[in-house]
């Protein structure tokens, strides 16, 4: 009879797979979304990461016993690969936002303005 437990049989390798690959796929997705022409959800997107995160959390006991498997090595790699394209895009389209916020909020301050605050009275008084 074997002394060891039915769950100490069990390796915890695939289900810290299955956790990375659902949060990859949960950034593959959002990254499909940034680089597209439409709208981005970016809440449902965001819920779907912590959520994958949440899962790796809670495995991280486990992830120890199998940190040095090839198979979790490539998994991780390939995460971190597909988060740093994620970061680009994200950073990208943030950029994009401030630049165009700055825009308007210039467009909407010159448009209001009658010319009485401006320094180019000042600048012209002291020429």
């Amino acid at each position: 009879m074997n002394a060891r437990s039915p769950k100490s049989d069990v390796s915890p390798l695939p289900f810290v797979l299955t956790a990375i690959e659902r949060l990859t796929e949960a950034v593959e997705s959002e990254t499909r979304d940034l680089g597209g022409v439409g709208p981005v959800d970016y809440r449902a997107h965001s819920q779907r990461k912590s959520q994958g995160l949440m899962e790796l959390s809670r495995l991280e006991p486990t992830l120890l016993s199998v940190r040095g498997h090839p198979r979790m090595r490539a998994a991780l790699s390939e995460l971190l690969a597909k988060l740093d394209a994620n970061q680009r895009l994200l950073n990208a389209k943030l950029e994009a936002a401030r630049t165009v916020a700055e825009v308007v909020a210039r467009a909407i301050s010159e448009g209001q303005s009658d010319g009485t605050y401006s320094d180019l009275v000042w600048l012209e008084n002291r020429r």
